[in-house]
């Protein structure tokens, strides 16, 4: 994997789509009628997200216990387990990482007493039915945060760092020297540790995948690249457990996109 210029940077972004406001998020929607599946995944995918579809709370809820997820699209009435129910559940689970997921109920019914009851289930937000686009990508970013590249111009995005040096420059007790040679063996090992794992995933070596992904994941944790922190472990557990593999060349992707910015960006401040 070759690093990026600034003008490679901007090519990136023109590549991804400036209109692609949910670029690197993965999102479940709840819904039982095919039609609004349809609709609402249409939208999704129109804006960058990857999006899994459910019928019912009790496969959402199963769901979000295998895979992470930016948010959940929750219908409110649906067979077997509603989506009031199923957001109860979700919020009693143990690990803090999956009962605090963003839940954005979906219903037609939207009095006072409709909403409270949403509220007090535990949904972050409310949809009306019939969905409108704007709204519906307006209250995601809301509640689940900026994408991975967001809808900014050229200069608000190369000013915009994906990296946090904070636990680096922590460690390195004011050594310039020191956090100048992390950033620099970064750049000059992790573009191969990606292309390999770019590599493996096009010939569908799942264990490769799993290792690199675990390699890469501390590489990427110390660098504070927040925006794939995710996607990287779930590569590396797909890959592992030979689940999702449907999804694994788009998020693959969005982890080699995000690096090359990030190594344009460093090149820039070392430089600098």
């Amino acid at each position: 994997m070759k690093t990026c210029t600034a003008v490679e940077t901007k090519e990136i972004m023109l590549a991804v789509g400036t209109d692609k406001k949910l670029f690197g998020k993965t999102i479940l929607v709840a819904e039982d009628v095919e039609m609004n599946q349809h609709l609402i995944r249409h939208i999704l995918e129109s804006s960058g997200a990857q999006v899994v579809i459910v019928k019912n709370g009790a496969e959402a809820l199963e769901k979000v216990k295998k895979q992470i997820f930016d948010c959940v699209l929750m219908d409110v009435q649906m067979p077997e387990m509603d989506g009031i129910q199923a957001t109860v559940n979700i919020r009693n689970l143990e690990d803090p990482l999956i009962s605090s997921i963003p839940i954005i109920a979906i219903s037609a019914n939207c009095q006072p007493e409709d909403l409270l009851k949403y509220e007090e289930a535990g949904m972050d937000d409310f949809l009306a039915k019939p969905i409108v686009e704007a709204h519906l990508i307006d209250t995601i970013l809301s509640n689940s945060g900026p994408s991975i590249l967001g809808n900014a111009d050229d200069s608000s995005f190369s000013e915009n760092k994906l990296y946090d040096l904070t636990m680096i420059q922590s460690v390195s007790g004011g050594d310039k020297a020191f956090i100048k040679k992390m950033i620099l063996l970064f750049i000059e090992t992790v573009p191969q540790n990606v292309q390999e794992l770019v590599d493996s995933t096009e010939k569908k070596n799942w264990e490769q995948v799993s290792k690199m992904a675990h390699k890469l994941k501390s590489t990427i944790d110390s660098m504070g690249i927040r925006t794939i922190h995710d996607q990287i472990r779930a590569v590396e557990m797909n890959a592992k457990n030979q689940e999702h593999l449907e999804l694994m060349p788009n998020m693959v992707q969005q982890i080699e996109s995000v690096v090359s910015v990030c190594i344009q960006q460093l090149r820039k401040e070392v430089d600098g």
